[in-house]
């Protein structure tokens, strides 16, 4: 059975990020190449934070970064370091499915911090939200885009973590609907809680009780290496696992398929797919896999004007 949620669910919060503070980081998923951690650790320090690497961050197992035992054991060290301010992922892949069952859900609500990742992470952060109502944000990981020059909008992933909302949140957020790219379907003003990622992990989850409830969610989607009929089949599951029955809208971002030759049929495939639907639909959105990427918090409560385009936080994603 999916989680279900029958009342609104209390969020929780990581306490906001300042200048100087130590960001934990850690390798949930798979294994991570020690010049790439350096490249982002130094991204970082060019930022204003300092960082504490994982005693097991360089393991390797078969196609994981250690043992299931180990990446748990990193990652509940660093949430119980008071002088660990928030965390960040080194990198995605795969990993993180096996520890859902694992995580103890409780330590993360008595000592919740702010969780940085994508990709792999989404099954993480879908479960943290679905089980205990924590925010985290769906954005860059060291050893990938931080680790590349130009690749994070450091202004936003920053102003974010800092506490950035409402009408001062619009000028960071904002932009990424000014793209002649973007198909609107059904355009106009919505809002609610964000949630999402990439979305062979969000299918991953149909099934398995950590799947969240999407009812009246902003479903941000979107994936990398993925052929055309595998996106179908990662959309119908979903669909057929009920999460596209009531949305307040779904994003879809970057996809970036491997056969080039499909990448010109990605937009139409999108259009028919949710042609039927009642709810807002955004093709083509700057998020994903992809320099500069959309960065939000999941679980935040977000409002789109499409008509003005204006992104609004409206209620910051830290304490």
């Amino acid at each position: 059975m999916e989680m279900k949620s029958q009342v609104k669910i209390k969020a929780l919060k990581g306490s906001t990020l300042r200048s100087g503070d130590c960001l934990g980081i850690f390798a949930p998923a798979s294994p991570v190449r020690p010049e790439c951690v350096e490249k982002g650790r130094a991204f970082l320090a060019r930022s204003g934070f300092v960082s504490q690497t994982a005693k097991n961050l360089y393991d390797r197992l078969y196609h994981l970064a250690g043992s299931c035992r180990n990446r748990l054991a990193d990652l509940e060290r660093l949430l119980l370091d008071p002088q660990v301010k928030g965390l960040l992922a080194a990198r995605g892949g795969y990993g993180c499915l096996p520890l859902l069952p694992l995580l103890d859900y409780a330590l993360f609500a008595r000592y919740p911090k702010i969780i940085i990742g994508g990709s792999d992470l989404t099954s993480l952060q879908l479960a943290l939200w679905g089980k205990i109502g924590l925010i985290t944000f769906s954005g860059p990981m060291l050893a990938v885009e931080m680790a590349r020059p130009g690749m994070v909008n450091s202004e936003l992933l920053w102003g974010l973590t800092k506490g950035l909302a409402g009408a001062s949140s619009e000028a960071l957020l904002s932009p990424y609907l000014e793209s002649e790219k973007i198909i609107y379907l059904r355009p106009g003003v919505f809002s609610g809680v964000c949630l999402g990622g990439t979305l062979t992990l969000i299918s991953s989850l149909a099934g398995t009780g950590f799947l969240p409830d999407f009812a009246e969610k902003i479903i941000f989607l979107e994936d990398r290496g993925e052929s055309l009929y595998r996106i179908d089949r990662a959309l119908t599951q979903l669909r057929l696992a009920g999460v596209f029955a009531s949305p307040a809208a779904v994003v879809c971002g970057n996809f970036d398929l491997p056969a080039p030759a499909e990448e010109p049929l990605l937009r139409d495939f999108l259009r028919d797919f949710f042609a039927g639907d009642d709810f807002p639909v955004l093709i083509g959105f700057q998020y994903g896999h992809c320099s500069q990427s959309f960065i939000f918090p999941q679980g935040g409560d977000m409002k789109f004007d499409c008509r003005e385009r204006k992104i609004t936080l409206l209620e910051t994603a830290v304490d």
